[in-house]
């Protein structure tokens, strides 16, 4: 293994000492959530949009959720709908520790999801990188917990045009914005192919100018996926749309001392 892990005040950055270039960039100490920007292909092409001005918050490859006491996903009440208004939640990380090595390269973070001064989640988060041909694959391991009677997690609060499947839940969950220069005229493949729409998919790639991701869950989970292209038209700007992928936790009730456990694999190659 060719890949050194080091933390900062701000963020945990991985780079192949074998290249000298960097694998992805951790930024922990957001106001509102933690994220990747830069996220590389070994040969350094970073997969990850910038925020734009409209998109603050698409930070980069995120994870964020809708509930009834909370929005964490958006991160001002004037970029959500007039008739479904949201106190905006924050992601305070409590904790982060680099694995020891034997464990693997990466981290484990505890975060807790806070509104105003009520704590709707306690997060454990495991991110671990490892070295393929052509690849950097990504581990990413949550556990969401509720001291909280119950919580809901509830729909998006923007329905969004998606290239492939039903918006009905909107674009929220583990997410991210697909820079323009490679991904403009991307294409989408589902994994597995025969996927229908409206089905629950294993994962999804996106393949653009040199470079491709690929979002996988376990199947258990049933998130539901969601893709634009740069092609959509955005309804409410009246522009043109971005390349974005996400899997979407469905809504529920969670109970107290209950929550969700999930994992992701996101692949970030050369192609």
């Amino acid at each position: 293994m060719s890949i050194s892990i080091n933390k900062n005040e701000q963020c945990v950055e991985f780079l192949n000492t074998a290249t000298g270039k960097l694998c992805g960039t951790y930024h922990y100490e957001d106001e509102f959530k933690s994220f990747f920007r830069g996220l590389y292909t070994p040969d350094g092409k970073d997969v990850v949009a910038f925020p734009p001005p409209e998109h603050p918050h698409h930070k980069g490859l995120q994870f964020g959720l809708t509930t009834d006491l909370a929005n964490f996903w958006e991160e001002d009440e004037a970029s959500e709908p007039n008739d479904h208004k949201l106190p905006i939640g924050k992601q305070h990380t409590a904790r982060l520790d680099l694995l020891p090595p034997d464990d693997g390269i990466g981290f484990i973070q505890q975060i807790d999801w806070l509104t105003g001064n009520v704590c709707v989640f306690n997060e454990k988060r495991m991110f671990t990188v490892a070295e393929a041909e052509g690849a950097y694959i990504w581990t990413w391991e949550t556990t969401l917990i509720t001291t909280l009677p119950s919580v809901q997690i509830i729909k998006s609060v923007w329905d969004a045009p998606s290239t492939y499947c039903s918006p009905q839940y909107g674009y929220c969950g583990l997410g991210l914005r697909l820079v323009r220069d490679l991904f403009n005229d991307g294409k989408i493949l589902v994994v597995p192919t025969q996927t229908k729409c409206g089905e629950s998919p294993t994962g999804i790639s996106f393949r653009g100018d040199g470079a491709e991701v690929t979002f996988e869950q376990n199947a258990s989970q049933g998130d539901v996926l969601f893709v634009t292209t740069y092609q959509n038209v955005w309804p409410y700007e009246g522009g043109p749309g971005f390349a974005f992928m996400g899997l979407v936790p469905t809504p529920r009730t969670i109970e107290q001392n209950n929550g969700l456990e999930l994992m992701y694999t996101i692949t970030v190659s050369d192609v």
